[in-house]
Parts: C-alpha cells; sequence; structure tokens
C-alpha cells in the first residue's frame, strides 16, 4: 500500500462509502428475515407437536383405541 497524506475529506469519503456498503447489506439482511419468518407461519414447532402427540395417546387410551404407529 502505498503510504502518502490523506485528507480529512478524503477519509470522510471512504468511511461514508463503508457505511453504505454496510447499510446496504443489512437491508438484504432484513428482507431475507422477512422471507424466512413468512415461510415459517404455521409451522408447528417439535416441541408443540410432541406435546400433541401424547395429548392424543393419552386420548386414545381413555378411548380404547388401538392406534398403529406409522
Amino acid at each position: 500500500m502505498k503510504k502518502g497524506n490523506i485528507t480529512i475529506e478524503k477519509l470522510a469519503v471512504m468511511i461514508q462509502k463503508e457505511f453504505n456498503e454496510i447499510h446496504q447489506k443489512l437491508g438484504k439482511l432484513d428482507k431475507n428475515d422477512e422471507l424466512i419468518l413468512k415461510r415459517l407461519e404455521g409451522v408447528v414447532y417439535r416441541t408443540e407437536f410432541e406435546k400433541l402427540e401424547v395429548r392424543v395417546a393419552e386420548l386414545e387410551n381413555l378411548l380404547a383405541i388401538n392406534s398403529e404407529k406409522h
């Protein structure tokens, strides 16, 4: 890298350019987060599913229903 004097103005321009690039990247991340959240809407979490399995098994036992696991 070439050594030399740099003015405050040039340094400010360089820093502003970097901030603009970071801002653009963060904007893309926000959009990706929104897409991910939309895809996860309606998805049942594992713990909820496991609780539901237990409740169904209890109901089957109460009603004396034979169920086969698939």
